[in-house]
Order: C-alpha cells, then structure tokens, then sequence
C-alpha cells in the first residue's frame, strides 16, 4: 500500500522547504518592511525608548517571518533580548505576563500568580539587564484583553531599561479596539504589508526549488504560472508553496523526471 518515496526517480529530496516550518535565512522581497522594523526596536540598543509598531496585513505575506528575522538580528548582534509570543496561544493579560516572564528566565507558574506580581518580575529583570523587545503576534486574539499593552507601556515610565512592542495582525487597525487607557499610551506606528507580486512569488519560488528539488526537475515556466496564479488571487506565499509542493507529489507519484505545467491546478 505504501511505497518508500526515496526512489532514484526521485524529484523532491525535502519538502521542508515547501512548507511553514521553513523560516529563510533572509526573507526576500521585504527589505523595505524589514528595515522598517529595525528602525523600531534600534532605540533599544542604545537604551532609548523604541516606537512601537503594528504591522498589519493578510495572512501568508510574511509578516511573522519578517519579524522574527529582525529579532534574530536583534539577539544576536545586541544585548536586548527578543521575545516572540503568540497570542493565539496567550490571549489573556495573565497568561501573556506568565509567559513573557518565562521567557526571560523566571521559574513562573502557568497560574495563580497576581498580575501585579507578574510586572514587578519583569520590572527587576528589566533593572538587572537590558531591554525587551516584544512581539505579539496574532494581536487581533488579544484586542479583548489588551490590558496587557497598558501594563508594558506604564513599565517604561518605571525603569531606565525600555520595553519595546510590535504587534502583528491580520487585521486593519480600524478593526483592532483598545481600551482609552492602552490606546492613548500606545503612541504606535503602523506597518502595511501588502500582498507579493507576481515577480516576488517567482523570487521565493527560484529560491525554494534550488532547496527543495532536485536541479533541472522544475522548469520556469511552472514557477511562472504558480506565481502568476497566486499573485492574481491573492498574494499568499504559502499558497503558492503548497501548490508548488503537491505539483511536484503528483509528478513524482506518476514517475515523471520533470514538473510539467499539467500538473499545476488551475484556479484553486
């Protein structure tokens, strides 16, 4: 019934690269939004305080990748320290404090601490080091509870060591509803990213087939009509991935040595 998939004939030698597990060494295509990004948390090497940012977008046009390449920098070029949290999973002021403060090292409990105990935490640890930069993301999951944003700004007027915030929604900020008092010390700036054209996708593309087949398997005109098709649709990239990764299945399951355009699905 099931058959080793390391044959000879082989095109793909690793879907990883096809899929969301993959995170580029470089993203491609955003090096405008990326510099933006650095900009925003930049102050916090030089122990000023940072503007916070809400970057903001559809899903699948790199925001979170953009990102975490910007804190990867950050960690590994400075002393601040880096923090990337999903609010999907954290989307409660108690849960999202607990979590921020394991993240920096304290043995905290998932429950039952105050929230006033969980600041003071982060307080002295923002006394005993440098300072934080945080990323929220999916921060459309913690609008309801956005008290959180309030907690972290009133923490910047109590220690010399800064706390910096970007949030990453799929959300316009219109649609995003803080409370007056978050609202009104936010002083946040805004990101759009804006779906990839049709030569970004074919961009990312080049690059995840070198990765991911094997040379000569894919010809460019597949990654022209993949790109094409998803640029016209939508923008995604991890769209255009998958049709790119169950193009190459089907071709590889029927024995081909090649991609071919046939096996590249129309309008899905």
């Amino acid at each position: 019934m099931f058959e080793d998939s390391n044959q000879d004939n082989g095109i793909l030698r690793s879907e990883t690269y096809l899929t969301a597990k993959h995170e580029p060494e470089k993203p491609l295509g955003r090096e405008s939004e990326i510099e933006r990004i650095s900009q925003v948390v930049r102050p916090l090497t030089r122990r000023k305080k940072p503007d916070n940012l809400l970057v903001h977008g559809p899903a699948g046009i790199g925001k979170t990748t953009c990102v975490k390449h910007v804190f990867d920098q950050l960690e590994d070029e400075s002393s601040v320290k880096p923090v990337y949290i999903n609010s999907w999973k954290y989307n409660t002021r108690s849960s999202l404090l607990t979590e921020l403060l394991i993240r920096l090292g304290y043995p905290a409990p998932r429950k039952g601490k105050p929230v006033d105990e969980l600041l003071s935490k982060i307080r002295e640890w923002l006394d005993k080091n440098r300072g934080i930069a945080v990323a929220l993301d999916e921060f459309d999951q913690l609008a309801e509870d956005a008290g959180v944003i309030y907690d972290l700004q009133l923490l910047n007027q109590e220690s010399d060591n800064q706390v910096g915030i970007v949030m990453v929604s799929n959300q316009h900020p219109r649609q995003l509803q803080l409370d007056p008092r978050s609202q009104s010390r936010l002083n946040c700036q805004t990101l759009q990213f804006k779906p990839y054209t049709a030569p970004q996708l074919e961009e990312i593309l080049e690059t995840r087939v070198e990765q991911a087949f094997l040379p000569g398997t894919v010809p460019d005109e597949v990654i022209v009509e993949i790109a094409e098709q998803v640029a016209e649709r939508s923008g995604d990239c991890r769209q255009a991935l998958n049709l790119l990764l169950h193009a190459g299945r089907k071709a590889e399951k029927d024995g081909e040595s090649t991609v071919g355009r046939e096996y590249v699905p129309v309008g899905q």
